[in-house]
């Protein structure tokens, strides 16, 4: 049976047409909101816990010392025992900051207590902080609406994440982590040829290595 054209890591034929591809984006988007708007705020942070115990428990965790990550949402898993996790370590941790040109900078930040909110609500690294590109940290913990087992990712919508890992190779850049529940590993993501496939989802229950990516 033939499946259906959605692995990021393996084009399959026939190609389905963009306008489907971006429609099955949305309506994915719309269904994850409704499930991550059910969680619970003790839920974010157990799931912020588990990951972070997950994490050091994963070979991925001993890749590098510049380690990059994202202050979560409120629907999202809470990333603060993470934040935690990484300094214990002694490792270096960076956050984004959205440029206006829709540009990605990954700045070093010594607390939570360093984070501002953005134009977006997002929790932000200060303007004055010197910042990094994100194709010159070792690992990298990135958030998502949606992942599935072959790498595949589909986040907002945009496109930060996905315009900054353009530019490093898939085997030789930094390695990817996307970020959130269990519920969101789905069977497949819709993707198109600039959506950047991560190397594993971190979730509450373990840690997923992709298949075929890297």
């Amino acid at each position: 049976m033939t499946r259906p054209p959605t692995d990021c890591s393996e084009p399959i034929q026939p190609i389905q047409p963009i306008q489907s591809i971006q429609a099955n984006k949305v309506a994915m988007r719309e269904s994850m909101a409704r499930h991550r708007g059910a969680v619970e705020p003790h839920e974010t942070s157990q799931a912020g816990s588990a990951m972070a115990e997950n994490l050091l428990a994963h070979p991925e965790w001993l890749r590098g010392q510049r380690v990059g990550l994202f202050a979560g949402l409120p629907d999202e898993p809470d990333t603060r025992p993470i934040l935690t996790a990484i300094q214990r370590a002694g490792k270096d941790v960076f956050f984004p900051r959205c440029r206006d040109d829709g540009g990605l900078e990954m700045a070093r930040v010594d607390g939570w207590s360093d984070l501002l909110p953005s134009r977006f609500g997002i929790l932000e690294p200060p303007p004055h902080a010197a910042f990094l590109d994100l194709c010159e940290l070792d690992l990298v913990l990135l958030p998502g609406v949606a992942f599935d087992r072959f790498g595949g990712r589909l986040g907002r919508g945009g496109g930060f994440y996905d315009r900054g890992l353009a530019r490093a190779e898939i085997l030789t850049g930094p390695r990817r982590l996307g970020v959130g529940f269990a519920f969101q590993v789905v069977e497949r993501v819709p993707c198109e040829a600039f959506d950047q496939p991560v190397h594993g989802i971190l979730t509450e229950q373990g840690l997923i290595p992709a298949k075929n990516v890297g």
